[in-house]
């Protein structure tokens, strides 16, 4: 067992009334609190998305682990974290 401390988050930025098909542009991320290089334990970072993004799972497999996008709605997102051989973990799902 280890402790890594990760800030897994998203932002999002309204695109204004100009807007057409979509209303913001957002990003889901994973980092280090203070952006640290995480490559030595995480190998792949995959991102779940809705339905409606193609492709819907998104890995990625250098830091930055962030995906970036536009849309107009909420939903949730699953982040699976595949760890190095050094972690002696295989993965972890956050959400």
């Amino acid at each position: 067992e280890f402790v890594l401390p990760l800030c897994v988050g998203s932002i999002a930025w309204w695109l204004g009334k100009k807007a057409h098909d979509y209303t913001h542009k957002w990003a889901v991320y994973v980092r280090g609190p203070n952006n640290e290089d995480l490559s030595h334990i995480i190998k792949r970072v995959t991102f779940e998305l809705h339905e409606d993004f193609v492709p819907q799972v998104r890995s990625v497999e250098q830091q930055p682990f962030e995906v970036n996008e536009t849309g107009w709605g909420e939903f949730e997102i699953g982040i699976t974290l595949h760890f190095t051989p050094d972690a002696r973990e295989s993965e972890a799902k956050l959400f």
